[in-house]
This record gives C-alpha cells, structure tokens and sequence, in this order.
C-alpha cells in the first residue's frame, strides 16, 4: 500500500473480488474470469479535503472492462448507477464514498475518503472598520496556505443584510460570532457559515467590545460603560453599576471580570453578579493571557501582569511607550501565545496605531524587550488591532496599509509570521477600503 500525506489522514483501500457462482464451471469448460481495472481513481489517490459548497468529480479510469454495471454508495447509501459520480458537500463531515464495478463475472472496488469542513474552517477572518462615510463594515476571511483574502464574506453570504458603521471588534464565543460596530447593529453569525443568526439593531451607546461570561449572558463594551446582554434573546439589560465612562477591552479571568474603563482604569468585577470587586488602576490597552493565567494590560511605558486569582498587580518596564488609543477606540496591539508565556505588543504612534515593530516580551525576561521580534517593510504601518496571536498554527498574523493617506489606505498587505523565530511564513496584498480592525480566530 503506498504512502499518503499526512494532509489527509486518511488511506485508501483498493481491493478487487473474483464473483464465485456467476459462471457455471465443468471439468472440460471453465468460463474465464476477467478482473476489471482501476488503473487510476483519479482524485488525489482517492483523498481529499474539501469545503461546504464544493464539488468533486469522481470519474476512475478503467481497463479490462467488458459490459460493465456501476454502483456508488455514500456513506453505505446508493446514490447513483452512472460510470462517474459528483459529490457535492452539503454538510460538514468524513465521507466514505464507495465505487464498484461489475464487468462480466469480477467485481473491483474503490474507496473514496472525502473530508468536508466548513465554508470558514481553515484560516481566519479580519474583521474590518469599513470606510467611514462611504459604507458599512465587513469581514474578510483568509483560508490558510492560499494567496488571496476573501472580501466581504458577511455581505457575500447575506444579502441585503449588512454590519454597522465602523465595526472594530469581533469575538466568537460559544461557536457563535459577535460583530460589535460603533454605530448600528450588533450582529451574531456563524463563524463556520458567516450566516447571520441574530441582531440587536441598536445599542444604547457606541460598541466597543464584548465579551461572553457563560451560556446566557454576555457583556458589551460600550462609549457609555457596560450592558449585560441574554445570549439567547439578545436582549440588552441595565448598565452595570460601579462602571463609568468609555469602555473598551473585557476579559472573563477565573472569579473576576476585567473590565477597561478610560476614566477608573482596570475594574475587577465578580462574575458571579457582576459588582465591582476591585479598582486596579489606570490602563490604556489590554486584555490578553498567557497559559499560565496571567491577564496582561499596558500603559505608557507599562506592562501591567495581574495575577487572576488575587487580582495582584505587577509592573514590567516597556522601553518605549504602549500607546491607548481612546479617541478612536480599537482593541490594542497586545496578544499573548498560548502555548508559551508571551506577550507580543505592537509599538505603535501616539494615537494607537501605525509603527512598523512587534516586540515578544518573554514573562521574567526583560532582555527580550531590548529589539524588535519582527519588522514590517519600510513604506508601511500597521492599522488598528493589527497585531494577534493565533492559537491554531503558532504564528502572529499582522495586517496593514501603505503608509500615507488618501488611496494609500486601499492597498493592504496580511503578514504571517512564525511566533517561535520571527520568520516570515507568507505575506498576502489584497486592494480595498477595509480599513482592517482585528484578526479574529476560530
């Protein structure tokens, strides 16, 4: 049996029966067995991954063949007699799509494994602000290994349906996608289909955030503090006492819930009733968390590390200062692996964005803060949240524009680096007005 790649996971199984019982044989008259051939099943050895929405033509070419029958089965159920089959994937799943032959008095058969993933599987999306004055945002989506980005994908898969103005967040939690836009609709969708599955038309103030605390509940981060809202109805409650001001990141951390306010700084609050516990202190960016619980935030010249059981605060000098970026809210260029205790932060200008520097802060290392972990090319800078972590593959994804202003703004570039070394593993240019906000992970 020859090797298959590992991409697949799968192996093939090719076997070929002699039909006993269909010829009547004597001692002097014995009628000759001829064994069809499946000289190719053309179809990569008979394995494939695919996504929801696509097709396959299975179509084996044959020798030995005499006035032959066909059957083909999917998943131990006929689906057709023809001598080819198409296998369109409707639903997410492993198929096992069997062929068989029946030339004269022999039988040969095939097996066909057939992976099917998502529309939205195997990659990511970035979300977009959309540009102002013009149109409403969106969410791109890029499928790892490609060379191109997916525009539009939510508008794309819902038509007459759209985000609102300046979406610059997106969380999926509990398998379901939030879309938080300042102005306009929080929209729900399905992160494997970008379906649209729910909306709430209008928050009582600009969105910010959110963030999911269990089954029922969420909260959302808003220009004019916290609302709790009921994941099933999508109705919104009562601002949460004892949280003032501008809201921007929120981060559920064992017993607490971290809560950025530009005017109290980090509030802790129970996540059993959501009342303050604690009032850290003033921050700027965050929140993020290494794998061995820390929750990271930034200010200044500040790396805050909050211990998420005792809510105990200690300081790590940054040299060089981690900018907010409150006027225009968006969530910070500060990521944390999750299979190492980093923090990736993204230096940026005076008003949170722009820079061309990450930097890979090691935890109890400041030494790793003394150069940048990875450059962007000269003539560009990195926009919004532009800088995440992403779990499935270990590499650090940036997005940015041309520098400058005006049509500079339309030409974008996806970098993907390695989080372990820094290398470069793939950078993708895409054309549009997107005004990229996030990259968000599955």
């Amino acid at each position: 049996m020859r090797s298959i790649s590992r991409k697949f996971q799968v192996s093939f199984i090719a076997a070929v029966f002699a039909i006993a019982g269909l010829a009547s044989c004597s001692k002097d008259n014995q009628a000759e067995v001829i064994v069809p051939q499946i000289v190719s099943p053309g179809l990569k050895n008979g394995n494939d991954t695919i996504f929801i929405g696509d097709s396959r033509v299975l179509s084996p070419q044959l020798a030995e063949v005499k006035d032959p029958t066909f059957l083909w089965l999917v998943n131990g159920v006929q689906v057709s007699t023809d001598s080819t089959y198409t296998f369109t994937a409707t639903a997410k799943g492993d198929y096992t799509i069997s062929y068989k032959i029946i030339s004269g008095n022999a039988l040969a058969t095939f097996f066909y494994r057939i992976k099917v993933l998502g529309k939205f599987e195997n990659g990511f999306f970035l979300v977009n602000e959309g540009w102002f004055g013009h149109g409403p945002g969106d969410v791109n989506f890029y499928r790892n290994g490609e060379d191109s980005v997916y525009q539009d994908v939510f508008q794309r898969t819902n038509p007459g349906k759209t985000l609102g103005t300046t979406t610059d967040y997106g969380a999926i939690y509990n398998n379901k996608m939030y879309l938080v836009s300042k102005q306009g609709a929080f929209v729900v969708a399905d992160p494997g289909t970008m379906k649209e599955t729910g909306r709430i038309d209008q928050l009582p103030a600009a969105g910010n955030s959110f963030c999911g605390i269990n089954n029922s509940t969420g909260l959302i981060g808003t220009a004019d503090g916290v609302y709790p809202v009921n994941l099933q109805t999508l109705a919104v409650g009562s601002k949460l006492a004892g949280v003032t001001g501008q809201v921007g990141g929120i981060i559920k951390a064992e017993a607490y819930v971290l809560v950025m306010s530009q005017s109290q700084g980090i509030v802790a609050l129970n996540n059993t009733d959501l009342s303050v516990a604690k009032v850290l202190g003033p921050a700027d960016v965050g929140f993020t968390r290494t794998p061995d619980g820390t929750v990271w935030a930034a200010r200044d010249n500040m790396l805050f590390a909050i211990n998420a059981n005792s809510l105990k605060m200690d300081t790590v000098t940054v040299p060089f200062p981690v900018y907010g970026s409150w006027g225009a809210w968006n969530a910070g260029m500060l990521s944390a692996s999750t299979i190492e205790n980093a923090v990736f932060i993204g230096k940026t200008n005076s008003w949170g964005a722009g820079g061309r520097e990450v930097y890979k802060y090691a935890a109890g290392n400041p030494n790793s803060l003394n150069t940048p972990f990875v450059t962007i090319p000269d003539g560009r800078e990195m926009y919004g949240a532009g800088v995440r972590y992403n779990p499935g593959n270990n590499t650090i994804v940036i997005t940015d524009v041309k520098s400058g202003y005006g049509d500079n703004y339309k030409n974008n570039t996806l970098y993907i680096y390695d989080a372990s070394n820094g290398g470069l593993k793939k950078s993708v240019n895409f054309t549009g007005f997107f005004f990229p906000a996030m990259p968000l992970f599955n």
